[in-house]
């Protein structure tokens, strides 16, 4: 009778520390946040530029060099597996006209975005996003200052590891078609 007792007190103690101990760890995703560094290729830059170098039959410039975006973003948990954030990125393009002139473009996107996680681990997360925002694109030698409005569509993001982890996406739009990187949370 003592050892029924006992083990059905065990069970409850069990039962009651992994719902307790459940909602004390999404109590904690909620509300937490993260920075983010990461490196892209294949933006909606990249495309943009070389539909034009396509429309204008080789005479107009055509892309000589390019940085890859640098991204920096901000994550925050609304919900257990809604997070919104910003993202800022860098990159830069050399052009090459006919004529042998240089122009460099100086390309900086500042976007808001919006990402669910699918899963929602300690050490792992998969998710999907979409975020938008402007791109201000600065250039010399013509001087020229061009805005446009972008857009990114995360089909598959993941991270690994705790507090600094690792990410990689798959979409596309202003972080490019592939970028990975670095992620700290706070």
């Amino acid at each position: 009778m003592k050892k029924k007792y006992f083990a059905a007190v065990c069970k409850a103690f069990y039962l009651l520390f992994l719902m307790v101990g459940s909602n004390l760890f999404k109590s904690q995703m909620k509300g937490s946040s993260e920075i983010k560094i990461a490196y892209g290729l294949g933006t909606t830059t990249d495309f943009i530029n070389a539909f034009s170098s396509i429309f204008t039959l080789g005479y107009g410039p055509y892309e000589k060099r390019n940085s890859g975006a640098f991204i920096l973003g901000y994550n925050y948990t609304i919900q257990d597996k809604w997070v919104i954030g910003t993202d800022f990125l860098y990159q830069q393009i050399t052009r090459e006209y006919p004529d042998h002139v240089l122009q460099k473009s100086h390309n900086y996107t500042v976007a808001v975005k919006s990402d669910y996680n699918y899963i929602s681990k300690p050490k792992f997360r998969m998710y999907s996003g979409v975020g938008l925002g402007l791109t201000m694109e600065k250039s010399r030698n013509p001087s020229e200052s061009i805005s446009h409005f972008n857009f990114h569509l995360t089909g598959l993001g993941i991270r690994l590891g705790g507090r600094l982890g690792v990410n990689a996406e798959v979409g596309f739009g202003y972080k490019g078609i592939g970028n990975v990187g670095f992620a700290y949370s706070l």
